[in-house]
């Protein structure tokens, strides 16, 4: 599929050797400055894209507020529909001064044969747009038509925060343009979650790179940014 898609830029924060979580446990690695980054990053963007397991770990709440900024759009891919009604992005704003901010929409987009006319009534009720795109080979939501979907909402610029798979099928279909990753100086270990999976069948041929990257020091992390790079 050939469509216009908004330019995509990753952003995660991950251990040296990789790790990003432990399974089924959120683990903290931005340090303050970190997370004002990541939230300006947001606030830079016209969306912000997460995968269910995150959505299932960490509960975020994909706004921005560690900086001012514009709101993004905050997108769930969920090809089953399967976000939590308790989930944090779907709750409305509270009362008082400690509750969170207003957020931009929440969109979930499930694939065509998944996505149960139920889940999608329920997240409606819950103030989430729904829209199914067809399903990739895998049966999960088709990366390519996710995006023609993204940019024919206006969408230019998607920030893409993980977790895992969804950095990996980015990557392995050479979706994603540029990458932001914070390096906490910490190792989890093979048992961790990895940032990355499988790029292909051959490492070596399949090898990214980042162009010319930027280092920044963020706190006691580093953080390394630049254009993403995939071999011919």
């Amino acid at each position: 599929m050939s469509a216009p898609r908004p330019l995509v830029t990753l952003h995660f924060a991950q251990t040296l050797d990789g790790r990003i979580a432990t399974p089924g446990e959120r683990v903290g690695l931005s340090t303050p400055a970190g997370v004002e980054r990541a939230h300006r990053a947001r606030a830079d963007h016209d969306a912000v894209l997460v995968g269910l397991r995150t959505v299932l770990i960490d509960d975020p709440l994909l706004t921005v507020r560690a900086c001012a900024g514009p709101q993004p759009l905050r997108v769930v891919l969920a090809s089953a529909l399967g976000v939590p009604e308790g989930a944090r992005l779907l709750a409305p704003p509270g009362p008082t001064p400690s509750s969170h901010l207003p957020g931009g929409r929440v969109l979930v987009l499930g694939a065509a044969g998944r996505a149960p006319d139920a889940a999608r009534a329920r997240l409606e009720e819950r103030g989430a747009e729904v829209v199914v795109v067809p399903a990739d080979g895998g049966g999960r939501v088709s990366l390519p038509h996710a995006l023609a979907e993204l940019h024919a909402r206006g969408v230019r610029r998607l920030l893409v925060e993980g977790g895992g798979m969804v950095l990996t099928a980015f990557l392995r279909a050479r979706l994603a343009d540029r990458a932001e990753v914070e390096i906490a100086p910490r190792l989890l270990g093979d048992t961790a979650i990895p940032a990355v999976g499988a790029l292909g069948e051959a490492p070596l041929a399949s090898a990214i790179d980042l162009r010319e990257p930027a280092v920044e020091l963020l706190g006691g992390n580093v953080l390394l940014r630049g254009e993403i790079g995939y071999p011919d």
